[in-house]
């Protein structure tokens, strides 16, 4: 556990320094400024863009000289949770917009069409009654829709290319900003780690953690179902849709979908142990961290989105408010998968020292008795 303490302090070292030169490198012009765009931070809105810039710059070196300090063995547990409470507020509600949120979805469908196609073909390959029910209708249901839809294909093909040759510097300062969050979060906890009030905390957790975990999975479902009506005469959240946007919504939806599956996943015992159906991991059990990094990343970009997509609906009626609340409800949505991964983490931990102690009894009743 120390180990593994010290290395979530080193990588949030790094991270910082990393957030720190790109501050420095906006603040001399060597870079384009994004603050410079008022939307694009709470504070930026507020202040400007030069105090933004500033505040990303000094609060970025208070988190390297925080992990240098913690690293050389000065700066106790107190000492840890308060910079990664600051890291936490400012790069997650002061300087924070929408983007962190349509980045990590805009990923996750990119990855959806090759997941759908490798998890048909296990499928066919694993299941014998699935392989005729799902399977081999599926890869011949894509296979017609790709060559019916080539052309909506390849325009929707063309403008992701040519958004991420646009925007790609962009994502990746989104996910430099979202692991250096995720990695002070890790910091924080670890700190109070081995207190009895955290002890109680977790310990509640794990006792609810099935209806935490059924509360977080509701999160995307909004979003899925309206993102499917892309699909039908009657589109929400969108208008003059062509077909090639009808598949993009087709494919963020199935992103949504994958995200409810997943978090389920964490009270399931395929969340535990690989299903047949994964290519060269079936009946192998599933890594803690396997589960917790990309879970915790996701809370991350929710906590850190909740505020920007409620204040994105200021101005609006009260009805568009409401509507907004609900289609991006990071407001519960970031707290509850944080308590659901919190929650499965612990139970997994306890349930390898269950089966440690059970393995050792053995050994302990065949010592001589003295």
């Amino acid at each position: 556990m120390e180990r593994l303490t010290r290395a979530t302090l080193i990588g949030a070292t790094i991270a910082s320094g990393a957030v720190a030169l790109l501050g420095l490198a906006w603040m001399l012009g060597l870079w384009p400024n994004p603050y410079a765009e008022p939307v694009t931070a709470l504070l930026a809105g507020l202040a400007g863009t030069e105090v933004a810039t500033t505040v990303h710059v000094v609060t970025a070196l208070a988190g390297v000289a925080a992990g240098i300090a913690g690293l050389a063995g000065a700066l106790g547990a107190r000492g840890r949770v308060c910079a990664g409470v600051l890291q936490l507020i400012v790069f997650g509600a002061l300087l924070q917009g929408t983007g962190p949120l349509s980045t990590m979805g805009y990923l996750v469908a990119l990855l959806m069409p090759v997941a759908v196609v490798v998890m048909l073909v296990q499928l066919v390959r694993r299941y014998r009654v699935a392989r005729w029910a799902l399977g081999v209708p599926g890869l011949v249901a894509l296979v017609v829709g790709v060559v019916l839809g080539r052309d909506a294909l390849a325009g929707l093909a063309t403008g992701i290319l040519n958004g991420f040759l646009s925007q790609g510097v962009t994502v990746l300062i989104t996910l430099l900003i979202l692991t250096l969050g995720t990695l002070w979060a890790a910091v924080g906890v670890q700190a109070l780690s081995g207190l009895s009030a955290m002890d109680r905390a977790t310990a509640w957790v794990v006792r609810h953690r099935r209806a935490i975990t059924i509360v977080a999975a509701t999160g995307p479902l909004p979003y899925a179902l309206a993102r499917l009506t892309w699909l039908t005469p009657w589109p929400q959240l969108g208008s003059d849709i062509d077909m090639s946007t009808r598949i993009w919504g087709l494919t963020l939806s199935s992103g949504a979908w994958l995200g409810f599956f997943l978090t389920l996943g964490l009270i399931r015992t395929w969340g535990e142990v690989f299903p047949r159906w994964m290519p060269g991991l079936a009946g192998r059990r599933v890594p803690i961290t396997a589960a917790a990094v990309p879970g915790g990343l996701i809370a991350v970009t929710l906590i850190f989105s909740a505020i920007p997509m409620l204040l994105m609906a200021r101005g609006h009626s009260v009805g568009d408010q409401i509507v907004s609340a609900i289609a991006f409800p990071c407001w519960y949505w970031g707290p509850a998968l944080t308590l659901a991964v919190w929650g499965y983490v612990a139970h997994r931990l306890q349930s390898e020292r269950a089966a440690a102690l059970d393995a050792d009894e053995p050994a302990r009743d065949q010592l001589p008795a003295r």
